[in-house]
C-alpha cells in the first residue's frame, strides 16, 4: 500500500534536485534527454551517465554528494519537460526522508492508496 497526495504543490525551490543521490535513468529517459540537447544518445550517454552502483543501470553522471548537473543556478531544473521518470514520479510514486525534510512543496492530505 502506497500513500497518495491529495494536494502537493511544487514551489519549485530545487531542494529535491540537490539532496545526495542517484538519478536512474530509463531508456525512454536517456532517448528524451539526448533529443532535447540535441544530441546522439550514445553520445549523451558517453557525457551524462555513469553506472550505478552494483552495475544495475545508467545514472546522471556526478558526485551524488551535489546537486544534479543539470539544476540551473535559479533552482530550476534546466531539462525540466523531460526530466527523468524518478523525478516526474516525485511524490506520488517514492518519497524520501532526506527529500522530504527540505521540500518546500506546499502539501496535504496524505490519505492511503489501496
Amino acid at each position: 500500500m502506497g500513500v497518495q497526495l491529495i494536494h502537493f504543490v511544487c514551489k519549485r525551490c530545487g531542494a529535491c534536485c540537490r539532496v545526495p543521490g542517484y538519478v536512474r535513468l530509463t531508456e525512454a529517459d536517456i532517448l528524451a534527454l539526448s533529443k532535447a540537447l540535441q544530441l546522439a544518445p550514445e553520445v549523451f550517454v558517453n557525457k551524462y551517465t555513469e553506472l550505478a552502483p552494483g552495475r544495475t543501470g545508467l545514472v546522471l553522471a556526478g558526485d551524488p554528494q551535489l546537486p544534479c548537473l543539470f539544476l540551473a543556478e535559479n533552482g530550476l531544473c534546466r531539462l525540466h519537460a523531460v526530466r527523468p521518470k524518478q523525478c516526474r514520479d516525485y511524490p506520488e510514486r517514492w518519497r524520501s526522508a532526506e527529500i522530504e525534510a527540505v521540500c518546500k512543496a506546499v502539501r496535504s492530505g496524505d490519505e492511503p492508496v489501496i
